[in-house]
């Protein structure tokens, strides 16, 4: 299981679903809803479902979206352990961006600590 989300509070973690792991690694390889649909020959709204945990791909299905997502199997299905450290290299970066642009500043003033 992977424990890599904080609850609203910031306080203990809790277990990333299907449909959390879709979000983050769409948005990490900024992508929309609408790109993940047309790259695997389904609707929109199945994208939007998965990614509410409402519904969840078929094996095969599930088989390309990793391969869309551009990670293994395995950690789509929260498997996998902890990301990969260049992975996570590019999301902290991201991040670190992110922040930046909201809180008026640049990312080298961004400070970011992971845990683990």
């Amino acid at each position: 299981m992977d424990f890599n989300t904080l609850d609203s509070a910031g306080g203990a973690a809790f277990p990333e679903t299907l449909g959390g792991r879709l979000v983050r690694l769409r948005k990490a390889r900024q992508l929309t809803q609408r790109d993940i649909a047309r790259q695997l020959g389904v609707a929109v709204t199945s994208v939007c479902y998965w990614e509410q945990d409402r519904s969840r791909p078929k094996p095969a299905r599930l088989r390309r979206l990793a391969d869309v997502l551009g990670t293994p199997l395995a950690d789509l299905n929260g498997l996998g352990g902890p990301p990969q450290s260049a992975h996570l290299g590019e999301l902290v970066a991201q991040a670190r961006r992110e922040i930046a642009e909201a809180a008026g500043t640049t990312p080298a003033k961004v400070k970011i600590i992971i845990e683990m």
